[in-house]
C-alpha cells in the first residue's frame, strides 16, 4: 500500500474539505481553535505554502462576501485572528488572479507574523 500524504496545514481531526462554489474549488477548512502554530507558515523563511494555509478560511464566507473582505485586506486593519486570516485569503485570492502580479510579499508576511502571535498567545476570536 502507498502512503498517503497529508496536507501539513491540516489537523485530520478538524478537517472539513468543501467545494467552495464561489472559488471552485476545495477548501480544507480549519477552525480558528484547532489551528497548530507549528503549521502555521514561518514569515522569517521562504513563503512558500502560504496560499494553501490562507485557503484553511474562506474569508468571503466569514465577511459576508468579496467586497466586506476586500474593504478588510484593502484597509489593512484586522484586529481579529479571524480578520487577519481573512486578510490572508484575500491576498492569496488576489495573487491568483493577478498571475503574481500583486504579491505584497511583507504585507503577507507581517500577517503571518499576526496570525502566529494570536494562536500562539491564545487570542483565537
Amino acid at each position: 500500500m502507498i502512503p498517503q500524504l497529508r496536507d501539513p496545514f491540516v489537523v485530520v481531526a478538524s478537517e472539513a474539505q468543501v467545494t467552495s462554489p464561489g472559488l471552485g474549488m476545495p477548501l480544507r477548512l480549519i477552525p480558528n481553535e484547532q489551528l497548530v502554530l507549528e503549521r502555521i507558515p514561518d514569515p522569517e523563511a521562504e513563503l512558500w505554502g502560504w496560499e494553501r494555509f490562507a485557503h484553511t478560511i474562506n474569508g468571503y464566507e466569514v465577511m459576508g462576501g468579496f467586497e466586506h473582505c476586500a474593504d478588510l485586506a484593502n484597509c489593512r486593519t484586522p484586529t481579529t485572528l479571524t480578520e487577519l486570516r481573512c486578510c490572508l485569503f484575500f491576498e492569496a485570492r488576489r495573487e491568483r488572479h493577478s498571475g503574481g502580479m500583486s504579491t505584497n510579499e511583507e504585507w503577507i508576511r507581517e500577517l503571518l507574523r499576526a496570525i502566529r502571535r494570536k494562536v500562539e498567545t491564545g487570542e483565537l476570536d
